[in-house]
């Protein structure tokens, strides 16, 4: 059994909202680099594969220096494959060649924010505090709760007039950022699912948290990136 976690990097070829996300330059480096290099920067991970079915991709991966180039099948390169189902194949991948790793972490390539530190301190809580996961978080910017829509035309509250109260009388909720979740690999390949057992959070601060799924959202990262320097500085926004 590999003691030092693996690191996953999914990145599709296929992006139909923002075609080709994953080799979208923000300050004239691929997004992809930004994942590898904080991964690789960390020191935590014992190899860091990069998971595609798209060859550019693959090379790219090669040329940051990720470990592992990992061509996936194509059934796993479909709008509808979800990341759980590229991590099992990556593990089971590595199972069939006699490597076992206690522990993974994946990585989205969409937020090109996370830092080598973050990683390192996600990863000392994962493993203090003994959970089957951590993932990390950010508070929504405006409460979920108060959400409306149009069923028919008209305006009306989608969880009902008792959610519409004062931001401050509503619990504070979170989304899953993409920047990262590491998990146990023997209880993910038993649960199946990120949203298992003993999901512990790290909760990232907003300066460092971006999803970047159209071109607007890569101007918003370009503009935090361009507030410091180094980007172990982005903390201090």
């Amino acid at each position: 059994m590999i003691t030092k976690p693996l690191c996953i990097i999914p990145a599709r070829g296929g992006s139909k909202r923002f075609p080709r996300k994953n080799l979208a330059l923000l300050q004239g480096k691929p997004l992809l680099a930004y994942a590898i290099e904080a991964a690789r920067e960390s020191e935590i991970f014992d190899l860091v594969c990069v998971s595609s079915e798209d060859q550019e991709i693959l090379e790219t991966a090669v040329w940051y220096q990720a470990g592992l180039a990992l061509a996936r099948p194509p059934a796993l390169a479909s709008d509808h494959a979800q990341v759980r189902q590229v991590c099992t194949h990556v593990l089971e991948y590595f199972i069939s060649k006699g490597h076992f790793y206690r522990e993974f972490a994946v990585l989205l390539v969409t937020n090109p924010l996370r830092t080598s530190q973050d990683l390192r301190s996600a990863y000392e809580i994962f493993r203090s505090r003994q959970a089957n996961y951590l993932m990390s978080l950010v508070p929504f910017a405006h409460p979920p709760q108060r959400a409306v829509w149009a069923p028919q035309g008209y305006v009306e509250p989608y969880f009902g007039l008792n959610q519409m109260k004062q931001t401050q009388r509503l619990d504070q909720l979170y989304r899953h950022d993409g920047s990262f979740i590491f998990a146990k690999s023997q209880v993910f390949l038993a649960e199946g699912e990120f949203y298992g057992s003993k999901v512990i959070p790290y909760f990232m601060e907003a300066e460092r948290s971006v999803d970047i799924d159209n071109p607007l959202d890569l101007a918003w990262a370009e503009f935090l990136l361009s507030r410091s320097s180094p980007r172990e500085d982005l903390k201090s926004l």
